[in-house]
């Protein structure tokens, strides 16, 4: 998926929003996935993530509760562990004010408590937790984190500055306490940090449960004939809660509390009929109406560039043993080769995922694994599995199919997607060929078993492209008179030329690593003594020439654990992901299969 830029600048930001289960909480999430961010939705109750399935790869859900110091802290952990450091904390986990006016000596105990818990106590650890974890991030980035903010989600704390008494005021009072507190504590943790609140007034909550809240409480005759007139909604609440959280937007403003409510008197407003624009130096005393704008609120992209340019697909084939069992099989393979494939499996593994992670790229690559690979390394596999990366099919012990009957093809694929399945829970959807040796016969099991796409054919270098539906070609017989072979291809026969739905994302020689920075004693085609920085820098030759020349173009890498995994080989690869990356907007990167996706749904 495309995230187009926002002039509030968070794009690639970590969020953590906890109360993400309730209505406004789950409206949080849905603008910072909206805005580009990688968010972390929290709740003591399940998360429906059905509506959030196409930003998967950027969302992370995790379950607790926020006055369990314990569990927290806990849930933090396993946010900066998914996204890494948590730029914005999102405390929105509050209980809404349920004591319908009644004087405080007429409260249960249990109420204050179970409110006092949640919205003070719970907003207190949650906070504590979340600037705990920013400590190491600074500490080991040797500079202040990159837009730290914290959104307090609270009700009634306008009415504890105005003296109001009783039970909410009293609630309120502690929580405005402590957010003035913070405000000045948390500068010396960050200089550019801030703290503010937005505080929900009405809010039209029918589109997803059919009434009308005050979320401190409930008004039966508006549930009864429909939202009242100037009512906020959801909407407005997050997109308040997004701009407060933007540096580039905001950066001015600390210590604050915003009302969103109904009222159009110092409301914050993001409808298309109540954006305005001041013009000129003679028209900034009046206010004009917009009606020409998008309704979707704050705008999602204002940049020139609201698409990258190319999109880099990293993959990594796990052939560990199995590539010396396969098409690597030869009478002269010894133990030390062997070995080479243990190295892979043990060595090289936990360092490219060790990399991934530090890179917030390891749930962008797809690994094709063979099933030998995957039975005989169980730990090392499972690693990656549980890092949301893709998991696709690199047959059994990287057979070529060459080397196979068409039945042998298809036990192999079989047992290949068994392993596959049971690894993940869910069946693989993609392919690549051991040594890219793939014939009329594979595409054909491809096809039959549903797989989405192949990245094994080269008939594009940049571009995806339906796999061909062609005859077999046939070697020249030299034996032969000449005339018996100076033909033209042949023509296709039948009703198609490709097999589309299925997809080739290409792969190609020189956009991999083994070949020529590993030394295999019995492959013709290996070097293993090229300088990394040669392959590095024609690497970004091609990158440069694609991002200049075609439109947009794709970028496979394929990476092998045994080469890349190596210590004077993965220091490269660390440089030149990072080099990616600094081309910002211009660069995506994505798994396969959303290439393949993303190909198909535009031309099929």
């Amino acid at each position: 998926m495309s995230i187009p830029a926002s002039f509030l600048g968070l794009e690639g930001l970590s969020v953590f929003v906890t109360g993400a289960a309730g209505v406004i909480g789950s409206h949080a999430v849905r603008e910072f996935l909206d805005q580009g961010c990688r968010v972390t939705a929290h709740d003591v109750r399940p998360i429906d993530s059905t509506s959030f399935e196409s930003d998967s790869n950027r969302l992370h859900i995790v379950c607790g509760d926020i006055a369990d110091e314990v569990s927290i802290q806990s849930c933090m952990a396993s946010a900066v562990r998914k996204f890494g450091p948590i730029n914005i904390l999102v405390a929105n986990a509050w209980i809404p004010d349920e004591q319908d006016d009644r004087p405080l000596w007429e409260m249960p105990l249990d109420l204050w408590e179970r409110s006092y818990r949640t919205n003070v106590r719970g907003t207190f650890l949650t906070i504590k937790h979340f600037l705990l974890a920013t400590l190491p991030a600074q500490g080991d980035s040797g500079k202040a984190l990159e837009n730290l903010a914290i959104i307090v989600t609270g009700s009634d704390l306008t009415a504890s500055k105005k003296g109001n008494v009783g039970y909410a005021a009293a609630k309120a009072h502690d929580l405005y306490g402590m957010i003035e507190k913070v405000k000045h504590d948390i500068l010396k943790l960050n200089s550019k940090s801030r703290i503010n609140v937005v505080e929900p007034g009405w809010v039209d909550t029918s589109p997803i449960e059919g009434s009308l809240d005050r979320l401190k409480g409930s008004d039966a005759e508006s549930q009864a004939t429909g939202p009242a007139k100037g009512t906020a909604t959801p909407e407005d609440v997050t997109k308040a809660m997004a701009f407060l959280a933007s540096h580039h937007a905001a950066s001015h403003i600390s210590g604050q509390c915003l009302v969103v409510d109904g009222d159009m008197k110092g409301r914050l407003v993001w409808k298309n009929n109540e954006i305005v624009l001041f013009g000129s130096n003679t028209e900034r005393d009046s206010i004009s109406t917009v009606s020409q704008v998008s309704n979707t609120g704050i705008p999602a992209a204002i940049s020139l560039n609201s698409k990258p340019k190319i999109r880099v697909a990293l993959s990594v084939d796990l052939d560990a043993v199995s590539g010396w069992l396969g098409t690597g099989t030869h009478p002269d393979n010894v133990l030390a080769d062997y070995s080479a494939g243990f190295f892979a499996a043990r060595v090289g593994v936990p360092r490219l995922l060790k990399l991934f992670k530090k890179l917030q790229l390891a749930d962008r690559c797809t690994w094709f694994i063979p099933g030998h690979s995957a039975e005989s390394f169980k730990e090392e596999v499972m690693e990656v599995v549980q890092t949301g990366c893709e998991i696709a099919v690199h047959g059994y012990a990287h057979e070529g199919a060459y080397q196979l009957t068409v039945e042998q093809e298809r036990e192999v694929l079989e047992k290949c997607i068994e392993v596959s399945t049971s690894l993940t829970g869910r069946r693989p959807v993609g392919y690549r060929a051991p040594l890219y040796q793939v014939r009329e016969s594979t595409l054909d099991l491809l096809e039959e078993y549903g797989f989405e796409y192949d990245a094994s054919l080269t008939d594009q270098d940049c571009h995806p492209f339906f796999a061909p539906c062609r005859p077999p070609l046939k070697a020249i017989d030299f034996g032969q008179s000449a005339s018996s072979w100076m033909h033209p291809i042949p023509k296709t026969t039948g009703a198609r030329n490709d097999r589309r739905p299925l997809v080739e994302v290409p792969c190609n020689w020189y956009m991999e690593d083994m070949t020529p920075m590993q030394f295999l004693p019995h492959a013709p085609n290996s070097h293993g003594y090229v300088d990394v920085r040669v392959i590095e820098q024609l690497w970004k030759d091609r990158f440069l020439w694609l991002l200049e020349n075609e439109q947009d173009p794709i970028f496979p890498l394929i990476m092998h654990p045994d080469t890349s995994g190596m210590a004077h080989v993965i220091g490269m690869i660390e440089r030149i992901i990072k080099w990616f990356k600094s081309w910002g907007q211009d660069v995506e990167f994505c798994q396969t299969r959303e290439i393949a996706k993303r190909f198909r749904s535009e031309n099929f």
